[in-house]
C-alpha cells in the first residue's frame, strides 16, 4: 500500500466512527448491531480486496446514574504485513430522565500514522423517525494534530500542524426479522493546514448473523472515498473505491 493510500485510510477512519448510546440492557435483549444505541463487548477481523487486515476490540461497561462507556482500540496492517494505523476511541454515554430529549455520546478518538497523528473530540445523537426499522444517527467532530514531518516536506510545506472537523449521518435499515440490517452513511472530514484535505466516504454496509444465538455475524462493507489533498506546490486527487468483509463476535 502506497503512503497516499495510508493517508486516506486512516482519514476516512477518524469520520467513520463508531457510535455508543446508553441503551437499559437487562442482559436478555438480541444482540442487533444494526442499533447503534447498543453498548457493549465485541471483536472483529476484517479483510479488504486490497490486502489490508483490519482487527478491533471493544469493552463496554456501565457506569453510576444510568451512564456507560465503551472502549475501543483499532489496528491494520497492508498487504504487505506493514504497520498501517492504529485507533483508539473512548466513548461516555449520557442519560437523560426526559424522554423528549435525544441519546447523546460524547467521543474522544486518536488516530496515529506514518503521515498524521490527530485527536477528535465529538458529540452524537440518535433520531427516530416515523419509518418502521429506520433509525438515523448523526455526529459532529472537531479535530488537531500534525502531519508526519516526511509527508509535509513532500508536499512542499513547513509547518505540519492541523486542525479541522468532520460530519456524518447513518441511516439504518433492519428489514428483516432476523436482524439482517442494511446501513447507508455519507462521511465528510476537513483537515486545514499549510497542506489541506478534504474528503467525502459514502459507505454501504450489509450485515447478517451467522449463528443461532445471534452471536456471531458477517459484514459486507462497501467504501468509496473522493476528495483531495492540496498543498502551495501539489494537488493529490483521491478516487478510491475499497470492498471489506468483517467477521465479528459479540461477548
Amino acid at each position: 500500500m502506497n503512503a497516499v493510500s495510508k493517508i486516506v485510510l486512516a482519514t476516512t477512519l477518524s469520520s467513520s466512527i463508531s457510535l455508543a448510546f446508553a441503551q437499559n440492557n437487562n442482559g436478555d435483549d438480541v444482540i442487533d448491531p444494526s442499533n447503534l444505541t447498543s453498548v457493549n463487548t465485541s471483536a472483529y477481523l476484517g479483510f479488504s480486496n486490497q490486502g489490508d487486515v483490519k482487527v478491533s476490540g471493544s469493552i463496554g461497561y456501565g457506569l453510576q446514574n444510568g451512564q456507560m462507556a465503551m472502549g475501543t482500540l483499532e489496528a491494520s496492517m497492508d498487504s504487505e504485513g506493514k504497520y498501517n494505523d492504529s485507533r483508539l476511541q473512548y466513548f461516555h454515554v449520557f442519560h437523560f430522565e426526559n424522554p423528549r430529549l435525544p441519546s447523546a455520546a460524547g467521543s474522544i478518538d486518536i488516530i496515529d500514522n506514518d503521515n498524521f497523528t490527530t485527536a477528535a473530540l465529538g458529540g452524537v445523537f440518535m433520531y427516530n423517525p416515523d419509518i418502521e426499522n429506520l433509525t438515523i444517527f448523526g455526529r459532529v467532530g472537531a479535530l488537531a494534530g500534525q502531519y508526519d514531518d516526511d509527508f509535509i516536506t513532500q508536499m512542499g510545506e513547513t509547518d505540519n500542524g492541523v486542525i479541522g472537523g468532520m460530519t456524518a449521518a447513518y441511516f439504518s435499515w433492519k428489514p428483516g426479522a432476523d436482524g439482517t440490517y442494511l446501513m447507508f452513511s455519507p462521511e465528510y472530514t476537513y483537515m486545514d493546514g499549510d497542506v489541506n484535505t478534504s474528503l467525502l466516504k459514502t459507505s454501504l454496509t450489509i450485515g447478517t448473523p451467522v449463528s443461532s444465538d445471534g452471536k456471531r455475524w458477517g459484514q459486507f462493507k462497501i467504501e468509496h472515498t473522493h476528495g483531495s489533498m492540496k498543498s502551495s506546490l501539489h494537488t493529490i486527487d483521491i478516487n478510491d473505491t475499497s470492498a471489506w468483509v468483517f467477521y465479528k463476535v459479540f461477548f
